[in-house]
């Protein structure tokens, strides 16, 4: 989670923003309102939001998966690229912000493609397993607890189709991922999951410099 692109000055910060996003009135609403939270870095920058949608529109994303919704702009960026038909399962581990992120959703119009499930993820994700919907996935973005990130991973990759992408935010982990020193559970466990993408042949793997560090990681076999 992080509200801009680390490696960018003020500057490039405003011109990428001018230049690069096409934020919808809900998307500048969410931004907006989540700007007077104490904790409005954990919202994702508007150039991660735009590539996430469009990620999600290169495959023709029907399907997709969220893993932490905050105030609700990821989940916002790809329900409304996703077709009238399309289905987005939101899995938050807590409901304080659903008043904001269900109104951003209704002001876009597209509050009836969200499934909002409350409580653990991963119980979320196994209940998902439980009721066959293995490979009908074909998007998931996680944005969660940097420890159990593997595990969303490694249920993703049972949950979405061959050709699926799935996205992970905080990769650099604020770039204590490349500070030896840095042995905290989310950095060691940052660094242990992109040891396993970059090995993983299950997928096609790129981690892009944008937010706090982007996986993007494209399915080849489920």
């Amino acid at each position: 989670m992080a509200n801009h692109t680390g490696q960018l000055g003020e500057n490039m910060q405003e011109w990428l923003r001018d230049n690069a996003c096409r934020p919808s009135g809900a998307m500048k609403f969410v931004w907006e309102s989540t700007q007077n939270l104490e904790d409005a870095e954990m919202l994702t920058s508007p150039e991660q939001l735009q590539f996430l949608a469009f990620l999600a529109t290169s495959i023709g994303a029907v399907n997709a998966i969220e893993i932490g919704v905050y105030t609700g702009a990821s989940a916002l960026a790809v329900a409304e690229v996703l077709p009238e038909s399309g289905s987005l399962i939101a899995c938050d581990s807590t409901n304080e912000y659903v008043q904001l992120a269900t109104s951003a959703w209704e002001l876009a119009c597209v509050e009836q493609k969200i499934e909002l499930k409350i409580g653990p993820a991963l119980d979320s994700l196994q209940t998902l397993l439980g009721e066959g919907k293995a490979n009908t996935f074909d998007f998931m973005y996680i944005d969660a607890d940097k420890t159990n990130s593997k595990n969303y991973y490694e249920l993703g990759l049972q949950l979405l189709r061959t050709g699926g992408i799935i996205a992970i935010d905080n990769m650099f982990y604020g770039g204590q991922v490349a500070d030896g020193s840095s042995m905290d559970a989310n950095t060691v466990a940052t660094r242990e999951l992109a040891s396993l993408l970059i090995d993983d042949t299950r997928i096609t793997y790129a981690l892009i410099p944008i937010g706090d560090g982007l996986g993007v990681c494209f399915i080849n076999t489920c």
